[in-house]
């Protein structure tokens, strides 16, 4: 029993560490939620609640409607990790919209504290 407990113990030290984050992987069957601050980024949540920043090639509008997207791994499969050069699929009227990831990290406190600050120093509009 105390091995077992031990072992469970040692593992949930191991997954929780920054070196896991790094490596962790965006699993398109694992996708939970996501919310879009722009039109070029997509912060993505995981089954396991992990969250993934992605950014896109370029502007890719409709992003905020879940109903619309889509997830594409070169993989092609549940089981394939999002990656640089999958696509996001957002439907416009009927037509696909496909837009390239070029980039994808783990979306740390850290980052996201960073993406906080970038919006309040950001000029309001009148």
């Amino acid at each position: 029993m105390k091995a077992n407990l031990m072992a469970a113990l040692g593992a949930a030290l191991i997954l929780s560490t920054p070196a896991w984050a790094e490596n962790s992987c965006l699993m398109v069957n694992q996708i939970w939620s996501w919310k879009a601050p722009n039109d070029r980024t997509l912060i993505v949540e995981d089954t396991w609640h992990h969250k993934f920043r992605l950014s896109l090639m370029g502007p890719c509008p409709y992003l905020n409607f879940k109903e619309r997207l889509g997830f594409q791994a070169v993989g092609g499969t549940g089981l394939s990790c999002l990656s640089k050069g999958d696509t996001v699929l957002v439907r416009n009227l009927g037509v696909p919209q496909h837009c390239p990831i070029v980039d994808i990290v783990p979306y740390t406190a850290q980052i996201e504290q960073m993406d906080k600050a970038a919006v309040k120093a950001q000029p309001q509009n009148p």
